[in-house]
């Protein structure tokens, strides 16, 4: 089995954006989670996220098809086991974007595949001012996930890899220098 990329960190912090270009730029897959949170305007189910309803959600966990699954901001969100056993039989690597509990329950069940990136924002006003300006969240919403920050920035001490994403092309050419150096070991 090859490895999985794990990023995660705070709302805001970069994470999609990163994932799409490095899949883009290393040919690598994004694996799809599922999750019961609206559609922005800009997603495709199917391609950002699988969109089920709380009563399909609950099914999956009750028929035990997801690897993890929590409770993020009131939403779930969870990774379809069906999924990964395709990338794990054809031994191809895979990028995954998941919250941080999630992040550290993958390593916990993949420990010698698991690659894990904790992505911050520089800091807590620079976060809000990202979550603000991407427009897709209501005040409410955005003071949740300001919420969660300090609970999330605790945890990060238990990925393999901080980065604090103050600067894009730089945080992206860091990465895909560490994803090329573990791919070449494979």
């Amino acid at each position: 089995m090859k490895n999985f990329f794990v990023i995660s960190g705070s709302s805001g912090s970069g994470k999609t954006t990163l994932l799409e270009l490095l899949s883009r730029d290393l040919n690598m897959d994004i694996s799809v989670s599922c999750t019961t949170r609206k559609k922005r305007k800009y997603e495709i189910d199917g391609v950002h996220y699988l969109f089920i309803s709380k009563e399909q959600f609950q099914d999956m966990v009750d028929q035990e098809k997801f690897l993890e699954y929590e409770n993020v901001h009131g939403d779930l969100y969870g990774t379809p086991l069906d999924s990964l056993k395709g990338y794990i039989e054809k031994d191809n690597s895979l990028f995954l974007e998941l919250d941080v509990k999630g992040a550290l329950s993958l390593k916990r069940i993949y420990p010698s595949n698991t690659i894990s990136i904790f992505l911050s924002p520089p800091n807590l006003e620079e976060l809000r001012t990202r979550l603000v300006n991407r427009s897709t969240e209501s005040a409410d919403e955005i003071e949740k996930r300001l919420s969660r920050f300090g609970e999330e920035d605790n945890l990060k001490k238990e990925f393999d890899y901080t980065l604090i994403n103050d600067n894009f092309e730089t945080t992206f050419e860091k990465i895909k220098k560490m994803i090329i150096s573990f791919t070449k070991k494979d």
